[in-house]
């Protein structure tokens, strides 16, 4: 199966660098803990580019190829009990008491969370889980991709903000925090980037 997408924004593939987006797979500092670019997932996702990382997990880029449509997808990799050989797709647990508690604990407290989202799909401003699957020794969780750039992109092209207008961003932020904690979810990985 040949499929013709940028690695970085999932539009079609038009050459590298990037028309759309700029990227160029030769450039990027590719995590090597991270799954390799054009993975395969649940047999219906494509991996692209590494978005951003927290302390329980790596998010993607993705393209689900049945649905046609590009998608985040996030791997259930708490760092520090966990290793990933360079190229390769499988998870290592660390065999520490600790990590196998993140293997086992851990990674059905990801799912439930995922499942907890799916019911909160009506609060502005969250996105909606489209599938979790299991698979390389790890859970994943496939959500709608939303497009925008982020606070640090947006401070990096502008420069500092003042405070009426970082307001207007946080004010909704926080709401929709609020009704998510209000429904039982614990948000983990909050980043103002």
């Amino acid at each position: 199966m040949e499929l013709s997408k940028c690695l970085g924004c999932m539009e079609d593939f038009r050459g590298y660098p990037c028309p759309s987006c700029g990227y160029d797979p030769e450039k990027d500092k590719h995590m090597e803990y991270a799954l390799p670019l054009q993975t395969i997932l649940a047999g219906k996702y494509l991996v692209g580019k590494v978005l951003g990382q927290g302390g329980f997990g790596i998010t993607y880029i993705g393209w689900d190829i049945a649905l046609e449509r590009k998608v985040a997808i996030k791997e259930y990799y708490p760092s520090g009990q966990v290793s990933r050989s360079p190229g390769t797709r499988t998870l290592t647990w660390y065999s520490s008491e600790q990590s196998q508690h993140a293997r086992q604990d851990g990674m059905q407290m990801f799912l439930k969370e995922a499942r907890k989202m799916v019911k909160a799909d009506s609060i502005p401003g969250v996105v909606r889980v489209i599938d979790l699957f299991q698979e390389n020794n790890t859970a994943y969780i496939a959500m709608e991709f939303v497009e925008g750039e982020t606070l640090k992109e947006r401070l990096r092209r502008e420069g500092p903000m003042d405070w009426e207008t970082a307001k207007k961003i946080f004010k909704p932020v926080i709401s929709s925090m609020e009704q998510v904690h209000n429904f039982g979810l614990i948000h983990r990985d909050l980043s103002p980037d």
